[in-house]
């Protein structure tokens, strides 16, 4: 008879156990699934943010492309964690960058060479955030070639 008791305690155990760990699993699974979900929103929206304001840097004055990149802080600071490798950094350093730039520009402060390397600076730590997100993503960027016609 005790035999039987402690046959029945251990398969009442080995079924409480097994259905803790799968609940265990299912909602480690569940996570794993919400963060890529996060992840993968965040690196499209990151990356067509920094297309952006790259484009009003390249085609505007600054103060427009500093104005767009405030304008999604809050964006910014609700998804950093998201936001692949050094894309965060590259991010506020372009936004102290164009800050720099405008306040040099606004109080006419700084030599002409002075002011091209920060422009040279800003283009290239955008091109390098937009390389995380590819980089993330294990996507290459796309190169388009010209025809000789």
């Amino acid at each position: 008879m005790w035999e039987t008791l402690l046959g029945g305690l251990l398969a009442v155990l080995g079924g409480w156990g097994s259905s803790y760990l799968h609940i265990r699993y299912a909602r480690k699974n569940k996570m794993e699934e919400v963060v890529a979900e996060r992840k993968v929103t965040a690196n499209a929206q990151g990356y067509s943010y920094m297309k952006e304001i790259i484009s009003l840097f390249n085609q505007e004055n600054p103060k427009v492309a500093l104005d767009k990149i405030l304008s999604h802080e809050e964006w910014f600071f609700n998804n950093r964690l998201f936001l692949p490798g050094e894309f965060p950094s590259k991010w506020l350093s372009v936004r102290n960058d164009l800050r720099k730039l405008v306040g040099r520009q606004k109080g006419n402060i700084g030599t002409t060479e002075e002011l091209t390397n920060i422009d040279k600076q800003i283009e290239s730590t955008c091109t390098e955030a937009i390389m995380e997100v590819y980089k993330d993503m294990n996507l290459k960027p796309i190169s388009v070639r010209e025809s000789n016609k």
